[in-house]
């Protein structure tokens, strides 16, 4: 028995229990890769070794360490109940999740104020389809909740526009889903995509024009830069990073909205959820 095949055993195991650990799986990885197998496969995970390789990457997050910490001590405690020898690391000694995070909710005349700004999006030679795809990104952002990597790697197979409804694959968790969009982003999706030229179906929706980018797309760091700037144009204050406002407060403010809706309408809110 070597460490990779309990891992391949570990990882089957999981999945016949219905789970999906892609990110789980890449942290026991990371976890066993100096690890070296005995000779007479008696297989050991000492407290040296597991305590040497629990949140050693450069600046790691203290709910990133704990996230690791979960999944390191779920394929311990399998290597135990396979009857070798592991230290399992105790909750005890994990330092505290970090739970301070604020998130701003956006007001409806804060957010008629960043579409508007986004609207009104100075045209640059260097990337002249920002002008036309910020106004559409925002208003996706703010109708749908959608997280900005999700929006940002949409690609033409995945909008319906007989439907108006995007399909999210694989996204934080691993799971998908349909997101239904508005006829207001209907439209504006329509008169965008009259502007594309690749219209594939692995097109991206909103492909980056610049030469830096191998993988075609934006990344994060450019949507929270336009963020910052359309916050700017919106005078909307920004209060540096991590007080924000943030792009992800956008989907903050879409899971606020919308129960602030169902309360109003009289919906069942448990129903509703």
């Amino acid at each position: 028995m070597t460490s990779k095949m309990l891992l391949e055993q570990y990882m089957a195991e999981r999945r016949a229990l219905g789970f999906s650990l892609k990110t789980d799986e890449g942290c026991i990885r990371r976890f066993l890769q100096d690890f070296v197998d005995p000779d007479d496969g008696d297989i050991s995970f000492t407290k040296e070794y597991v305590l040497s390789h629990i949140g050693n990457r450069r600046n790691m997050q203290t709910n990133t360490i704990l996230r690791d910490v979960s999944a390191i001590n779920g394929f311990l405690d399998f290597v135990v109940r396979k009857g070798y020898t592991a230290y399992r690391i105790p909750p005890k000694s994990l330092p505290k999740e970090n739970r301070n995070f604020k998130a701003y909710i956006f007001t409806d005349e804060e957010i008629e104020r960043i579409l508007i700004a986004a609207d009104h999006t100075a045209f640059t030679e260097q990337n002249p389809a920002r002008t036309y795809q910020l106004p559409v990104m925002f208003r996706i952002l703010f109708n749908c909740g959608l997280r900005t990597s999700e929006l940002l790697k949409l690609r033409m197979r995945d909008v319906d526009l007989e439907e108006n409804v995007f399909i999210i694959l694989d996204t934080k968790f691993h799971k998908n889903r349909l997101v239904p969009f508005s006829n207001t982003v209907a439209k504006a999706l329509k008169e965008y995509l009259e502007k594309i030229q690749e219209k594939s179906a692995d097109a991206f929706i909103f492909p980056s024009s610049s030469s830096r980018s191998k993988s075609g797309r934006y990344g994060n760091s450019w949507i929270q830069a336009q963020f910052r700037q359309i916050l700017r144009i919106a005078k909307i204050p920004y209060n540096g990073s991590g007080d924000g406002p943030r792009p992800h407060d956008i989907r903050h403010t879409f899971a606020v909205h919308c129960l602030n809706n169902w309360v109003l309408s009289g919906e069942d809110i448990t129903a509703a959820l």
